[in-house]
């Protein structure tokens, strides 16, 4: 899959979206079995029904943990292509052997500013 600012958007929304679907849902089925003004003294409910919720809610919560590590799966490669940028190619890139090049010329560039600073030492301590 290509990464592009629209897909990782996408990815994002769709996250966010599935997340406070779950939980939605998971607030829906804690309310159900309850009437208005009636108390949670367990008799709202046969076992088997409370049971069927249970599990409901089991699934849900099994979900929105899984939306939620989409989410922070995404955000975990944001940070990698943040701070790595994207992979290139077999040939692409900087120029082959431009960074050899550059390193030999500040080696070079060190060696003369040593070689200045070692002869203005000499000098003042001949003087």
């Amino acid at each position: 899959m290509e990464v592009t600012t629209a897909n990782l958007k996408d990815r994002s929304d769709s996250g966010v979206a599935a997340m406070l679907s779950r939980f939605r849902n998971l607030v829906a089925l804690s309310a159900l079995g309850k009437k208005d003004g009636q108390k949670d003294d367990g008799t709202a409910a046969t076992k088997e029904v409370a049971a069927a919720h249970a599990l409901s809610m089991e699934v849900e919560s099994a979900a929105l943990v899984t939306a939620a590590e989409d989410l922070l799966r995404l955000t975990r490669e944001l940070k990698e292509l943040w701070l790595f940028g994207p992979l290139r190619g077999i040939g692409e890139g900087e120029g082959e052997g431009k960074m050899d090049e550059d390193s030999v010329k500040v080696g070079e560039l060190v060696e003369a500013m040593l070689r200045k600073d070692a002869a203005s030492a000499n000098s003042n301590l001949g003087s």
